[in-house]
């Protein structure tokens, strides 16, 4: 690496984490190097995880991001810059607090050169002592350099043998108090806990794009196309079999008669949207999320245009992606609107459900009686699914998944017995915020004594929920259609 254009050494989380860092270019602010960073964010759970790794024997995390343009070295070395700062430093202060080796960051840009290095940081614990091993953390490199990427990963070693050479001689002239930390980096092997691979080309955009110009007004809307994050599996397995007869089956098979339209409704908080992805899932579609806010406009016909323009959009990605309309209730009955840019939208709404081409559509609504009747007539919207408050074999299940996803390793089958007898008339999500609230009391430890606590903190009335269960009955049975029950009985939820 050539003579350094940047030395710093940097300070954050309240001077417990310090991080030398060293460019070869001036840095550059960038957009793209902030992706990079936000890129490397929604994995840092998994580095923590593969930090934690005792082995590390074949544990790598690779990460390949496409760029539409080439990344400049002083944008990257940017990236490099927020990375020491940002997701290195939480997680060196996380790791430091268990014994585990702090990180090493190095971004290199044109090849597998030692001198194509565009910046190298170490961060660490101010609580380090000299002979502590560190690990490097994450190495960026171009991917057209990467034909064999397992060989590439153990190549590695030279270029992280460089930066350690690099970061001596800038910190020998800087600070010399750190020079042994630095002399101590790969002493666990060569091979780094992450790749992220840079790819320069043109690449198309998982959205959808709609575009509505008239005259002087140019508006331009991109809604993402997401995959789902829930399956059949989380959802409560009395409604699974039913949905898989009436929806999903005759849907997958390309039946002529398969039902292209599902409205489910319920209380807040018992897994509406979830059942929406999971049956979006099942159905082997990705998402797109039809909101209010990002078609609306305060100009008169605008509105419908954009619709329009978004809506025949999602057509021609018909086969690929299901339309999911979440809170439902802004399509208000034509008995409660009084405002005409209202009723064009709604008008609009109606028009697309009925063509014969149209998507799979899934919406989702607390309040049914809102809705305007002609949305969920047979035709368009073919299938209700009422949901109500879980019974105890759900509250079990979703106890267990908030066990797993929250990783909490010390609940007894005594404790989980303990929540599912204790929290009738819970909603799913009111039982997931009982298992963090008792998790955050216990810092992870979750007995019957820290359930109990969080149980006085969430007031739930059985009373006020009885009496929506009933209505939810009494209305399941006056929609028309096909409908799909989880209502399930007093003793059932006791």
């Amino acid at each position: 690496m050539k003579e350094a254009a940047d030395v710093r050494l940097l300070w954050s989380n309240l001077y417990k984490v310090r991080t030398i860092f060293t460019s070869r270019y001036d840095v550059v602010e960038n957009h793209r190097s902030y992706r990079l960073l936000s890129i490397l964010a929604k994995y840092a759970s998994d580095l923590y995880e593969l930090m934690l790794d005792p082995q590390e024997r074949n544990s790598g995390l690779i990460l390949k991001i496409d760029y539409n343009r080439r990344l400049s070295p002083g944008a990257l070395a940017h990236a490099n810059l927020l990375m020491s700062m940002n997701i290195a430093s939480e997680l060196v202060d996380s790791v430091s607090q268990t014994g585990v080796s702090p990180a090493v960051l190095l971004a290199i840009f044109k090849s597998l050169n030692p001198e194509d290095i565009v910046s190298c940081s170490l961060t660490f614990s101010r609580s380090i002592t000299p002979s502590t091993r560190i690990k490097p953390l994450a190495v960026v490199v171009s991917g057209s350099y990467l034909r064999d990427t397992r060989r590439s990963i153990s190549s590695l070693g030279i270029l992280i043998r460089e930066a350690q050479r690099t970061l001596e001689e800038s910190v020998g002239i800087y600070k010399r108090d750190y020079l042994d930390l630095v002399r101590n980096i790969g002493l666990l092997g060569y091979k780094p806990i992450a790749l992220v691979v840079v790819q320069n080309k043109v690449i198309s955009v998982e959205e959808i794009r709609a575009v509505v110009s008239d005259g002087n007004e140019y508006r331009e809307v991109k809604i993402p196309i997401r995959s789902p994050e829930w399956s059949l599996e989380d959802l409560p397995p009395k409604v699974v079999e039913e949905l898989k007869l009436v929806v999903i089956n005759p849907f997958r098979s390309g039946l002529p008669f398969a039902t292209k339209g599902t409205f489910i409704t319920g209380p807040p908080g018992v897994g509406k949207s979830v059942m929406a992805e999971a049956i979006a899932n099942a159905l082997g579609l990705r998402v797109v999320e039809l909101k209010p806010f990002t078609y609306r406009s305060m100009w008169y016909g605008a509105t419908e245009k954009m619709l329009n323009a978004i809506l025949n959009q999602v057509y021609k990605k018909r086969r690929e992606v299901a339309l999911v309309i979440d809170d439902a209730e802004f399509l208000s009955s034509r008995k409660y609107t009084i405002h005409e840019a209202h009723l064009s939208e709604l008008s609009t709404i109606l028009y697309h459900l009925q063509r014969a081409d149209r998507p799979f559509t899934i919406l989702t609504g607390n309040n049914p009686d809102l809705l305007d009747p002609a949305l969920l007539r047979p035709g368009r919207v073919d299938v209700t699914v009422v949901v109500g408050y879980p019974d105890r074999d759900m509250r079990r299940k979703a106890t267990l998944r908030n066990v797993s996803k929250y990783r909490i390793k010390t609940l007894s089958e005594k404790v989980v017995d303990y929540i599912v007898s204790n929290t009738q008339w819970y909603s799913l999500a009111e039982l997931d915020a009982l298992v963090r609230l008792a998790a955050s009391k216990g810092s992870g430890v979750v007995g019957i004594e820290e359930v109990e606590w969080a149980r006085r903190r969430i007031l739930v009335s059985p009373s006020e929920r009885r009496n929506i269960q009933d209505y939810l009955k009494w209305w399941s049975t006056k929609i028309q259609g096909i409908t799909i029950t989880y209502i399930p009985s007093e003793h059932e939820i006791d």
